[in-house]
């Protein structure tokens, strides 16, 4: 399927914003990238295959926003992939994932407890772009709540149009020291902090390395942040 026809099929268009990066205008080829592929992260259960073509994925959910860019980057070429899809989901800042049904933990067992909390009708912070000639997307995002037993996180799959394969599934971290101040603000405070540290973390299990490696880079941006991070896929 070529560019023009997966946007026309999915009814909406590539937005400008895409041309350029957050961090300042991007230059094809030159740069030394780490050319090592992205690890991989499970997708989770609350994917969905039918999130909308758009930049900003708000919708009404309130939080400290972001301005995420992420660069998708060939390993054997070493250059920038134009024309991938990157698909991003992630939970508002009470730890609820539209789309679904949200499961419950027990705070001392971190399992479910058999109870949930429905949002299946909704469709916020869920949203996916094709990556321009220098391979950015850049969505207008918020940050992240929490929810047991997990870091805090934002998941991302890249995906080539018209393929019946997933490129790459994987999760992106946020800064500890940064998660610290927003969690003190509205409307995170009344949650308060993280209890779940990377030890705890039922999916990465003490892999700090690992975690380094898929933490975004995050910068003060006027009442937010922008932040940037490279995937590297094949």
């Amino acid at each position: 399927m070529d560019r023009r026809k997966f946007i026309t099929s999915t009814g909406g268009i590539i937005l400008a914003s895409q041309t350029a990066s957050v961090f300042g205008q991007i230059e094809l080829g030159g740069p030394n990238y780490d050319c090592r592929m992205t690890t991989r992260q499970t997708a989770g259960p609350y994917l969905r295959p039918d999130s909308p073509l758009r930049s900003d994925i708000r919708e009404d959910r309130t939080g400290v926003p972001i301005q995420l860019e992420v660069k998708v980057i060939g390993n054997r070429s070493c250059e920038p992939v134009e024309d991938r899809i990157v698909d991003i989901w992630q939970c508002d800042s009470d730890g609820l994932y539209s789309a679904a049904k949200n499961d419950v933990f027990d705070p001392i067992t971190y399992r479910p407890n058999g109870d949930y909390i429905d949002r299946s009708d909704k469709t916020y912070l869920r949203g996916h772009q094709l990556t321009d000639q220098y391979g950015v997307v850049s969505f207008t995002t918020i940050y992240p709540g929490w929810y047991y037993p997990r870091l805090t996180h934002i998941h991302v799959r890249v995906m080539t149009p018209g393929a019946e394969w997933t490129t790459l599934d994987t999760q992106i971290y946020l800064p500890m020291d940064i998660e610290e101040a927003v969690f003190k603000k509205e409307p995170y405070a009344s949650r308060g902090p993280n209890p779940i540290d990377v030890d705890k973390d039922g999916l990465v299990k003490g892999d700090t390395e690992e975690v380094n490696g898929l933490t975004v880079d995050l910068t003060p941006d006027s009442d937010g942040y922008k932040g940037h991070i490279n995937v590297v896929v094949n």
